[in-house]
């Protein structure tokens, strides 16, 4: 196909217009568990794999990162994340770039130190 057939346009992609959940008001509202073993529900993770560490930071980032991509609400973000535990593995979270601009605006702690 030729470049000029494309149907859509190249600066479009899934993830700048699929919904994401909101970030709460406060990084205080996001209460989930700090240290135990989560199981995440199948409309988060799909995987045969949905029983996760938090103590462990791989696994808790492996959470974060779906929770903030697939969760369907605010309130159930809520669930799985703590503030807390967010702000320290942020920067290692591998997520799509408008979950992570959207984040960062609400709670620039959460952004890089330039």
């Amino acid at each position: 196909m030729a470049t000029k057939d494309r149907v859509v346009p190249e600066e479009r992609h899934y993830g700048d217009h699929r919904p994401y959940p909101d970030p709460p008001a406060h990084l205080e509202d996001l209460a989930g568990p700090d240290v135990c073993v989560v199981e995440l529900p199948v409309t988060i993770d799909w995987g045969p794999k949905r029983r996760y560490d938090l103590s462990k930071e791989a696994d808790r980032r492996i959470v974060y990162e779906r929770v903030l991509r697939e969760a369907a609400s605010t309130d159930e973000v809520g669930q799985y994340v703590n503030g807390a535990a967010l702000v320290a593995v942020w920067p290692r979270l591998w997520l799509p770039r408008r979950v992570r601009q959207r984040w960062e605006e609400r709670f620039p702690e959460l952004t890089p130190a330039a």
